[in-house]
This record gives structure tokens, sequence and C-alpha cells, in this order.
């Protein structure tokens, strides 16, 4: 049996807590800076194609927030600026695997030199990515998209879309949660996507407080307002600390539940929702298959590569030097791929009739999860939201359809689920 995802006796406010982390297994969120971390599995296996199309990438080396449950500052250390020099030899290696769309986020993507805007080089970014043929997408919490929009108007206006993070669609809770009075650049942010004819996503890291009905009821009541789409991350527990706010799995099954109730799906990345729902175009985790995350340049100025942006633990090479080809091909992608191809490879998988749509689930959230419960880092570990050993009840459309004319940038990146909420 999976273990169920661990909870909290009294789900409490993160804010609210003390500060000392859960200790749990004990599993050191910054040891990839000491060593290779993320052990290699099952090499004798086969792996599936790699077809990297669509990744992230962390331009921000410093943030002015210090949101509880972030999985970037706490897994990592403040490195050195962006040079023009550094941008173009990035740009030229996705062009040179074929890259189509990239995400800019990570912490703030306007501070990628600093926390002064006008140090930026995000509209040298995005003008070079736009004029090579990458559809480009921004992760803000409200901040970079002003200064954009303001600042910067003709590469605002290269946007292909925008996501705008919401912990909560309440502006105490959400404000609270960050560490800084921001709910209303995060409005603004889909105020000025709505009048620039931008494709805009509120997007929430569901945790035990906030992916409440009543949350995702006024979720879906402000994405109507403003004609967004709403994408959920269950939190993926980089940090100990991290696991006192997952979500139960009656929560989780809930929690969708209901946004399928009231959305169309546009993406149904998120692996046992895909098998719950039999959605026919279900290929498991995108992470080290068709999705990467190119990490922030360290204190020591290297910029690796992970499959996973959870997952620092497999974290490889140095894109100022290596080529993406060579990074893609690496043992640490090729774990991700061999789990992906074989997913009876994990136990208690093999024989499962939803495992063509789970493939085990989401490789980051698994492999977090298991190193905090049991102490033992594992690819190979089922997720906790295990669909077959949970056996929702809840109710959920069948064979579920996506649509094809459209291209957000995370789609197929990450394990995610993105819905356009529907009146009535």
């Amino acid at each position: 049996m999976t273990p169920a995802p661990h909870q909290p006796t009294t789900p409490t406010l993160p804010w609210e807590r003390p500060k000392a982390p859960v200790l749990l297994g004990s599993i050191n969120p910054k040891e990839h800076f000491e060593r290779p971390v993320g052990p290699i599995e099952h090499e004798e296996l086969e792996e599936c194609p790699a077809t990297p199309l669509n990744i992230g990438w962390t331009l921000g080396n410093d943030c002015p927030y210090r949101c509880t449950h972030c999985y970037s500052m706490s897994a990592r250390e403040k490195g050195m600026n962006f040079s023009v020099e550094i941008v173009d030899r990035i740009v030229d290696q996705l062009v040179s695997i074929g890259v189509e769309t990239v995400n800019l986020g990570g912490n703030e993507p306007l501070f990628t030199n600093g926390p002064n805007p006008r140090d930026t080089l995000l509209p040298y970014i995005i003008d070079r990515l736009v004029n090579v043929g990458i559809l480009v997408g921004l992760t803000t919490s409200g901040i970079t998209a002003l200064h954009l929009e303001r600042d910067h108007n003709k590469q605002w206006r290269r946007l292909n879309d925008l996501d705008v993070s919401f912990d909560s669609p309440f502006e105490d809770e959400h404000n609270a949660n960050r560490g800084a009075k921001i709910f209303k650049q995060a409005i603004r942010s889909l105020e000025l996507a709505q009048q620039y004819d931008l494709d805009h996503t509120m997007i929430m890291c569901g945790m035990n407080w906030n992916f409440t009905r009543r949350h995702l009821e006024r979720m879906v009541e402000m994405a109507l307002q403003y004609d967004a789409h709403i994408r959920i991350n269950p939190i993926k527990p980089v940090e100990a600390a991290h696991m006192e706010s997952l979500l139960s799995a009656e929560q989780y099954y809930d929690g969708f539940s209901y946004l399928m109730s009231r959305c169309s799906p546009v993406d149904l990345g998120e692996p046992p929702i895909a098998a719950v729902t039999d959605y026919q175009g279900a290929k498991g985790c995108p992470c080290g298959r068709t999705s990467f995350r190119i990490h922030s340049i360290t204190p020591d100025g290297r910029i690796p590569v992970s499959p996973c942006v959870y997952l620092h633990d497999y974290k490889f090479g140095d894109l100022r030097v290596d080529d993406l080809a060579d990074i893609v091909q690496s043992p640490q992608f090729k774990s991700f791929r061999r789990r992906n191809a074989n997913p009876e490879a994990i136990p208690g998988c093999a024989g499962c009739d939803l495992i063509q749509q789970c493939r085990g689930g989401c490789a980051g959230r698994s492999y977090l999860h298991h190193a905090h419960e049991t102490g033992e880092r594992s690819l190979f570990a089922r997720d906790p939201y295990c669909p077959k050993d949970i056996a929702p009840t809840q109710v959920f459309p069948q064979r579920p359809q996506v649509p094809t004319d459209k291209r957000l940038v995370h789609m197929d990146y990450l394990c995610t689920w993105i819905g356009k909420p529907q009146r009535g």
C-alpha cells in the first residue's frame, strides 16, 4: 500500500505555525549543493523518447517575498547575475534541440540581476526567445507583469500567456502567506491581461488550507470575472515543513472533482486525475520527457538543468559550457524516462488497470513524499494519491477532450491541471 499523504491532525495556516520544520525523514533540501544526490535506478530498463518541447527557466536570482510553500529559495542559494552573453548561449541551446515554449518564472522573473528592476535583462530575454520563434509565457505574483507592461510595453505585448499566482482568493490570506501586501498587484495583472487580450491563468499551489470548497468556489468566481484559466499544482514537499501543508487524499479528489464539474479541461497533466477520468491522451509525468527546468545561476556561476523543477537532486550540467543535447541524455534525465516507460517497475503498480494513464503518478511528488516519509530517495515510488489504493468515490467526467487549438506554456509541462471555468 502507498502511505497516505502525511496530514497534520488539525491543519493550520502556515504563517501561524512554529518556524522549526517537521523533521520526518530528515531530508536536507540543499544537500544537492554538496554532492550528486538523486539515485540512478534501473539502468537495465529501456526509456521513452526524449522530445523536450516545453521548458521552464528560473530567471529570478532574488525575490522580495517569502512564500511559505516556496520550492525555489528553500532549495537553492542566491547566485550571480545574468549577462547578455549567458542569455544568448542559453537561447541558442534551446533552439538547437527544438524547444517550442518557455515559461519564465522562478521567484520573480523581473529580478534577473538583483532587486532593482532597472537592472533586469527580462526584456532582452523575451525578445531573444520570441525572435527565434519560441512562445514565451510568464509566471508572476504580479510585480513582474506590472513593471513589464509599464516600462517595457513592447516585450509585454510579445508574451504568449501570463500565469498569476494566487495562494488564496481571499486578500488577507494571500498577503499573509506571501509575506507582503500584494493581492491587488495580482488582480491588476489579470486586468491588464484582459485589456491586452493576453491569455491568462490564475495559478494556485494546492495546500490543505486553501484547496477547500470555499476557496475553490471563489477561485472559479474570480476566473469567470477576469476571463481567466485556473491552474492547480498540488504542493510538492521540497522541504520537510511542506509536509504539514499536503492535501489529504480525500481533499485532493474532492477538489479536482469540483473543478472538473465547473471547468472545461485544458490540460490533464496531473496523472492520478488523468487516470480517474480515463483520459485517452495521458502520457504520464512529462519531466525529462517533454519538459525540463533551467535553474537559476548558482553562487559559483553554474547554470544546472534538471528534469523536474522540484527535484534539485537531479540537476545536471552547466549551460554556460555544456550542450543541452548532452544534458538531456544524462543519467539523471534517463532515470525519469525509464520511470515513465516502465511504470510496472514501481512497487505496487504492476498489473494495475489504471497504469497507462497514471504511470506511477507525478515523479517529483512521489520522490519527495517517499523521501520525507521514509528517509530514502527513489524515483521508483508511487504517487501518494495512487488512485488504485485510494479508490476515490468522487464523480469525474470520463474520457474528457482537451482543446487542440490552444497553446499555453504550461501545457505538457510539469504535472499540472488547467481548466477554463464555464458559467452555469
